[in-house]
C-alpha cells in the first residue's frame, strides 16, 4: 500500500482540525487547578514580575536555574496584559497545544495527504496522552512544538532551499533550546542527519551550515546566555552540566528525581496513545513497507523522528513518564494514515481486530487500574489512593467502551468503515471525557488549591504555612501560588535539597527539630502534612483545620 493522497473528504482540512482542538479543549481547558508538578510554572513568572527580573527565576523567592527560561517568559508576558491567575497561566499553553496539533496536520499533509493528516491530527488531539498532559503547564509542550516546527521547515528547505525556510530552521532551535536545553538542538539536528542518510541526501545537511541560520542562532542564544551568566553566576556551568549531561548520566545533584523504570516508561507510551495503541504495531509495519519505495522515502522521516527521542530516553538515566510527549505527533500521524488505508480497502480487517481487543480491554478497566495506580504511586506518592477515587467514573467504561468498540466492529463487518472510524473517534472522544473527569477527581491528590486558599483567608500576616516532607521542593509551588505566601518546608533524610548555595535569610527549608519549635513557639503554625507521612509525636492531636483525601491541614492554636 503506498502513501495515499486522494482527498475523499472536503471536511478533511486544517480549519476544522483547530476547530475539533477547540471544541475539545476550551470547554475543559481551565477546570482543572495547577497540580504540585506544574505550579511551579505559574508561581516563577510571578516572582519575576513582582521583582521586575527577567534573567533571574525565582521560586518561592529563591533562584531557580534549573530550567531555561522561555515559558517563563511567556507566562509573564501573560500576566502582564491579562493579569495574574491560574487560568492566565494557562493561555500559553493553549496557543502551543493549537500549535502542534495544526503544525502535526501540515507535515503530514506534506508526508501523507490531507485526510492521512487530518485524521493524524485527530489521534494525537484525542489521544489519551496528549490530552492528559495539555492540561498541565509543561516546558515538554514547548520542545515538542519547536520540534515539530523544526522538522517543517527542514522539509520546506528541502523542497526548495533558501534563507526563508532555514532562518525558520534555527530560529525553531534556538527557541527550543531556550525551551529545554541541548534536547531542544540535539533532536531536530540528529532527526535531520539520519533523514539525509535514509534518502541518501547529503545535499540536505547543507541546511545545518547556513550561514545566515548559524548568525540568527547566536544572535539568539549567545546574548541570553551571557546575560544570565553575569546575573546569575555559575548559570552556564549548572544549566549544562547538571541539569543536561549529568541528567542524562543519572548524576545530577542532588539526587531528587524519581526516574522511571524503562518497562514503566514504554507502558505509558502505549498508555498515551490510547485507544490506538493497538494499531501501531501494525500500522508501523505497514508504514515501514510503504516508504521503502524511494517514491515515498520521505516518509520515514516520521519513524526517524519517533525512533530518536524514545531511543535518547530509553538510553537515559533519568526518565518521566511524559519524556515520550515529543514521539506522540509522529505515531499519530502514521496511526491517521494506517486508518486512512482502512477507509480505502473496506475489505481490510486489522482495524476490526484492534477494535474488538479495545471492547475486552474495557471490560478490563476497574481490574487493571488498582495495578496503574501501583505504578504510579512508585514514582509519585501523591497517587496513592486514587483508585478509590476513579472506581465510581470508571464503571460507566466497562459498559460504554465495549459497546462502542463493538459497534465499530459488526460496521466494519458489515463493509461500513466510514461507520466502524466515527464509532472508533466516538470511543476516543468518550475516553478523553472519562481521562478529564478522572483528572478532575484526582485533583485534591494533586493540587493544594483547596488548603491553600483557606490560609490565604483565615491566616494572619505572622502566620507560618509549613508543608511536610517532599521529595522535591518545586512541588510546594501549589501551595504558595494559591495561598499568596512564601512556605516552608520540612527537610528530611536529605530531601528536598537545593542543587546550589542558598542564603541563609532565604532558605526555606528547615529540619523536624525547627519545626517542633516553631510549632511550640508564639506564632500560630499551619502544616500540611500527607497521610502516607507518619505524624511527629508533637503533631498529634493537633487542631483539624482541614481533612482532605490523602493530606491534612493542623494548626498549632485557633
Amino acid at each position: 500500500m503506498g502513501l495515499n493522497r486522494s482527498v475523499p473528504f472536503p471536511l478533511a482540512n486544517g480549519w476544522t482540525l483547530l476547530l475539533a482542538c477547540l471544541a475539545v479543549y476550551l470547554p475543559l481547558f481551565w477546570q482543572i487547578p495547577l497540580i504540585r508538578a506544574e505550579a511551579m510554572y505559574a508561581l516563577i513568572p510571578r516572582e519575576m514580575l513582582a521583582s521586575g527580573s527577567w534573567l533571574t527565576p525565582t521560586l518561592n523567592g529563591v533562584p531557580y536555574l534549573d530550567k531555561p527560561q522561555l515559558i517563563y517568559w511567556l507566562n509573564l508576558l501573560a500576566y502582564k496584559i491579562f493579569g495574574v491567575s491560574d487560568r492566565v497561566a494557562r493561555l500559553p499553553l493553549l496557543g502551543v497545544t493549537l500549535g502542534e496539533v495544526s503544525v502535526t496536520y501540515l507535515i503530514g499533509r506534506r508526508l501523507l495527504g490531507r485526510e492521512a493528516a487530518w485524521l493524524g491530527g485527530f489521534v494525537l488531539l484525542t489521544s489519551i496522552g496528549f490530552f492528559t498532559l495539555h492540561l498541565q503547564l509543561l516546558t515538554d509542550h514547548l520542545i515538542t512544538l519547536t520540534l515539530i516546527t523544526s522538522l517543517y521547515f527542514l522539509l520546506r528547505w528541502q523542497e526548495e532551499p533558501a534563507f526563508k525556510w532555514a532562518g525558520p530552521f534555527f530560529l525553531a532551535l534556538g527557541l527550543g533550546f531556550l525551551s529545554k536545553g541541548f534536547i531542544g538542538l540535539v533532536f531536530p539536528l540528529l532527526i535531520g542527519v539520519l533523514y539525509a542518510w535514509q534518502l541518501r541526501q547529503r545535499s540536505l545537511l547543507a541546511l545545518f551550515w547556513s550561514p545566515g541560520g548559524l548568525i540568527l542562532l547566536i544572535l539568539l542564544l549567545v546574548p541570553w546566555l551571557v546575560a544570565s551568566e553575569l546575573a546569575n553566576p555559575g548559570f552556564i556551568k549548572f544549566q549544562i552540566v547538571n541539569e543536561q549531561i549529568l541528567r542524562f548520566l543519572g548524576q545530577r545533584q542532588p539526587p531528587d528525581i524519581n526516574s522511571f523504570s524503562l518497562p514503566g516508561f514504554w507502558l505509558f507510551l502505549g498508555i498515551w496513545l490510547m485507544p490506538y495503541t493497538l494499531l501501531l504495531p501494525e500500522a508501523l509495519w505497514r508504514f515501514w513497507r510503504a516508504t521503502d519505495a524511494a517514491a515515498h522515502r520521505q516518509g520515514r522521516l516520521l519513524i526517524i523522528w519517533a525512533a530518536v527521542v524514545l531511543v535518547f530516553f530509553t538510553l537515559s538515566s533519568s526518565r518521566i513518564e511524559y519524556y515520550s510527549l515529543p514521539a506522540l505527533p509522529p505515531l499519530a500521524l502514521i496511526i491517521g494514515w494506517r486508518i486512512k488505508g482502512y477507509l480505502d480497502t473496506p475489505t481490510d480487517r486489522s482495524l476490526l481486530w484492534a477494535v474488538l481487543a479495545i471492547a475486552l480491554l474495557g471490560l478490563t478497566t476497574l481490574f487493571l487500574l488498582p495495578y496503574l495506580e501501583q505504578v504510579c504511586a512508585g514514582n509519585r506518592r501523591e497517587f496513592e489512593g486514587m483508585f478509590c477515587l476513579i472506581a465510581p467514573i470508571a464503571r460507566p467504561v466497562t459498559i460504554l467502551i465495549p459497546a462502542l468498540a463493538l459497534a465499530g466492529f459488526f460496521a466494519g463487518l458489515a463493509r461500513r468503515p466510514r461507520l466502524a472510524v466515527v464509532c472508533y473517534g466516538v470511543l476516543a472522544l468518550f475516553l478523553v471525557l472519562f481521562t478529564f473527569r478522572t483528572w478532575l477527581a484526582l485533583s485534591p491528590l494533586m493540587s493544594d488549591k483547596v488548603p491553600a486558599e483557606l490560609i490565604r483567608q483565615s491566616a494572619a500576616p505572622r502566620d507560618v504555612v509549613v508543608m511536610e516532607q517532599i521529595e522535591e521542593f518545586e512541588y510546594g509551588a501549589s501551595l504558595a501560588f494559591y495561598s499568596g505566601r512564601r512556605i516552608l518546608m520540612v527537610k528530611r533524610r536529605g530531601l528536598p535539597q537545593f542543587p546550589y548555595p542558598v542564603p541563609a535569610g532565604r532558605d526555606y527549608l528547615i529540619t523536624p527539630e525547627q519545626l517542633r519549635e516553631l510549632w511550640q513557639g508564639p506564632a500560630r503554625v499551619f502544616v500540611l502534612v500527607d497521610d502516607a507521612t507518619p505524624l511527629e509525636s508533637f503533631l498529634t492531636g493537633a487542631r483539624l483545620v482541614l481533612a482532605m483525601p490523602s493530606k491534612r491541614l493542623l494548626a498549632n492554636r485557633p
